[in-house]
């Protein structure tokens, strides 16, 4: 990670993506601000638990991840692997130490690909 992300932003990422790795909806939701949003091409959230629950249902491996951080904005651009692979980018907004937004950058005719989705 960027030596720009201070330790309390990177110990909320690390709750966020073991979270998510691991299903656990308390540590997600622990990382998000409560008027977090997501956007992107397989669905939107406008509140952190709709969007808790949607990612919880999703399966695949991330692979190939790196980040990139500047001020308050972190890139996150990964491969997650469903059988396809599926080249991904995360805009994450923070507010203070927490996940405030997500917008997500892929090509969704990927997913149709996908033997699971």
């Amino acid at each position: 990670m960027s030596p720009t992300l201070s330790p309390a932003r990177q110990k909320t990422l690390t709750a966020f993506y073991d979270g998510a790795t691991h299903k656990d909806a308390r540590r997600i939701r622990s990382a998000l601000t409560d008027d977090f949003t997501f956007d992107g091409p397989i669905g939107a959230h406008d509140n952190p638990d709709s969007f808790v629950q949607s990612l919880l249902a999703f399966d695949g491996q991330v692979t190939r991840s790196r980040m990139i951080a500047e001020g308050d904005s972190l890139v996150h651009t990964y491969v997650l692997d469903f059988g396809v692979k599926i080249p991904m980018c995360d805009v994450i907004a923070f507010r203070g130490d927490k996940l405030a937004s997500i917008v997500l950058y892929t090509d969704p005719a990927l997913f149709a690909a996908s033997p699971t989705h």
